[in-house]
C-alpha cells in the first residue's frame, strides 16, 4: 500500500464549507451594514423631523401669544366664559390649531413647580377627559416635570419629548409676560410623534426584508442588485441630506430640489420611502411659508399699531404730548407700583388766544401757541410737556426740573413778560400765558389732586395778569 493510500480522507462539513458560509457571511455583513446605515439615516431624519415641529409649534405659540394680554391672566382664570374676551380670544386659538393639522393639544396654563393651572384649554368645553376647566389643578408627568424650574423661571426651553400617557409627544410652550416684564403663563402646543417613529420602524423593516431576500440568490445578482436597488437609492438619499440646510427658506427649498433631482425609481420600499421624505419635505416648507406669513401679517399690523400709537400721543400741531398721552402718563403715576414719588404739575394757561385768532386768522393763533409752546419747552428740558387743551399746557417736572422747579418757574414767567412787553414784535410773538404750580405731598391720593391745586394756582395768576393789564392787550 503506498504511503498516499494511507492519507486521512477529510470531509468538509457543509456547514464549514465555503460555498456556504461566503453567502452567509455576505448575507451577515450586508444586513449588518444595511442595519447600521439604516439607523444613522432613521435617526438623521428623526432629529430633524423634530427640529422641524419645533419650529412649527414655537410658530403656533407665538400667534397664541399675540392674542393673549398678559395682564389679564387672573380674570381668564376667574371670570373666563363671563368675558368676552376670554370666548373671542378662544374662537382664535380653534382658528390657530385649525391652521396647524398636526396639533394634538392646544392650552394655556399658569405653570408652578406644583403643577399648572389651566387657562385655556380647547377641548374642557367639548367634555374630553384630558382636558381641564379654567382655574383647575393639573399635575403634569415625570418628562415636562423635569423642566418646570426653567419653565418657571420663563427660560426658553424649546421643543421637548418623550413618552406619556398618550405616546411620544413633543411639547413647545411660550412664556407669556405683562406689561412689566412678570411672568404670567405659558402658551402650549402638542405633537403625537408616534405615527411618525412608526413610519420610520417601517421604514427599517421594509430595508431588512429587502436586504434579507436579496442576498438568498447568487452572490453576483445580489451585489448588483442590491446596489441598484438598495444601497445606491439610500447613499444617493444619505449624501443629499449632507448638503441640506436649514437656515432660511431659501435652504429648505433648495433641499427638495436636491431630493427631487434625485429622481429615485427603484419600484420597492425605497421608492416609496423617498416620495415619502420629498412629501413630507414639501409640507414642512409648506408650514414654514405660512409661518413667515404669519409672522410678517403680525410684524404689519404691529407696525401699523405702533404708527396709531405714536399719532395719538402726539400733538399735532406743536409736537408735544398730547391729552391722550398726558391720561397715560397720569394712570402711571397714579398705579400703586409706580416709582415716581417727587414731582410737581406746573399748568400753563395762554392769554387773550381767542382775540389773536379772531383779529389775525387762525394761522396766528397757531403760531401764537407754537410760540408760547417753545418758551414752556426751552423752561423745561427735562420733563414732559402736554398740550391738553386749545390754549392749556401741563408740564410734569420730575428729577431735575423738579429739584430746580423755582428757577424753572421764574425763568418762563420772565420769558413770557420780556415777550409781552416787546411792542415791536408782531402780536402773534408777544406770548403771555398765566401758570400755577403745585408739589405732590403723601397726603394726595392721585395726580388729580395736584392738578387742581396747579389749576387754582394759575387762575389766580391769570386773575392778577387782568388786575395788572386789564384786558390783556
Amino acid at each position: 500500500m503506498n504511503e498516499t493510500d494511507t492519507r486521512p480522507e477529510t470531509k468538509v462539513s457543509k456547514l464549514y464549507s465555503v460555498s456556504f458560509r461566503l453567502p452567509v457571511l455576505f448575507v451577515l455583513s450586508v444586513t449588518i451594514i444595511v442595519v447600521i446605515f439604516v439607523s444613522i439615516l432613521f435617526y438623521r431624519f428623526r432629529t430633524r423631523m423634530i427640529e422641524e415641529y419645533s419650529h412649527i409649534a414655537e410658530g403656533a405659540t407665538n400667534l397664541m401669544a399675540v392674542e393673549l394680554d398678559g395682564d389679564k391672566v387672573d380674570d381668564y382664570i376667574d371670570k373666563n366664559f363671563e368675558m368676552e374676551e376670554y370666548v373671542e380670544i378662544r374662537q382664535r386659538f380653534y382658528n390657530i390649531r385649525d391652521s396647524y393639522p398636526d396639533i394634538l393639544y392646544l392650552y394655556v396654563y399658569r405653570l408652578a413647580p406644583d403643577g399648572g393651572t389651566v387657562i385655556f384649554d380647547l377641548d374642557s368645553v367639548d367634555g374630553t377627559e384630558d382636558a381641564g376647566e379654567p382655574g383647575e389643578h393639573y399635575e403634569f408627568e415625570d418628562t415636562f416635570m423635569q423642566y418646570i424650574d426653567d419653565f418657571c423661571a420663563g427660560k426658553d426651553v424649546g421643543g421637548i419629548t418623550g413618552e406619556t400617557e398618550d405616546g411620544y409627544m413633543l411639547t413647545y410652550c411660550k412664556p407669556v409676560y405683562d406689561s412689566k416684564g412678570k411672568l404670567q403663563c405659558h402658551a402650549c402646543v402638542d405633537f403625537s410623534m408616534d405615527e411618525l417613529h412608526e413610519a420610520d420602524l417601517r421604514f427599517i423593516y421594509s430595508i431588512i426584508a429587502v436586504t434579507g431576500a436579496s442576498t438568498v440568490v447568487i452572490m453576483l445578482f445580489v451585489i448588483i442588485r442590491l446596489r441598484k436597488y438598495v444601497t445606491e437609492p439610500l447613499n444617493k438619499m444619505f449624501r443629499a441630506t449632507e448638503k441640506f440646510a436649514f437656515e432660511t427658506q431659501e435652504d429648505h427649498e433648495n433641499n427638495i430640489r436636491i431630493m427631487k433631482d434625485l429622481d429615485i425609481n427603484t419600484k420597492n420600499e425605497i421608492e416609496q420611502v423617498y416620495r415619502e421624505f420629498v412629501f413630507v419635505m414639501e409640507q414642512s416648507l409648506q408650514f414654514m411659508t405660512n409661518l413667515s406669513q404669519a409672522r410678517t401679517d403680525i410684524k404689519q399690523r404691529d407696525e401699523q399699531i405702533g404708527m396709531i400709537s405714536e399719532q395719538a400721543y402726539r400733538d399735532p400741531l406743536t409736537g408735544v404730548g398730547s391729552k391722550a398721552a398726558y391720561a397715560k402718563k397720569a394712570a402711571e403715576i397714579n398705579n400703586a407700583d409706580s416709582d415716581i414719588e417727587d414731582f410737581a404739575i406746573a399748568m400753563i394757561d395762554m392769554n387773550d388766544l381767542k382775540m389773536i385768532n379772531d383779529r389775525f386768522g387762525h394761522k396766528a393763533g397757531d403760531n401764537y401757541i407754537k410760540n408760547c409752546c417753545k418758551l414752556i419747552c426751552d423752561a423745561f428740558k427735562h420733563s414732559p410737556v402736554y398740550r391738553i387743551g386749545g390754549d392749556e399746557f401741563v408740564v410734569i417736572l420730575t428729577g431735575r426740573d423738579f429739584e430746580e422747579r423755582s428757577r424753572c418757574i421764574s425763568e418762563l414767567r420772565a420769558a413770557f413778560d420780556e415777550r409781552y412787553d416787546n411792542e415791536a414784535l408782531d402780536p402773534w410773538e408777544r406770548c403771555s400765558a398765566a401758570i400755577g404750580i403745585a408739589d405732590h405731598s403723601s397726603d394726595d391720593s392721585s395726580l388729580e389732586f395736584v392738578f387742581k391745586r396747579a389749576d387754582k394756582a394759575m387762575y389766580k395768576d391769570k386773575k392778577d395778569f387782568k388786575d395788572k393789564h386789564g384786558s390783556y392787550r
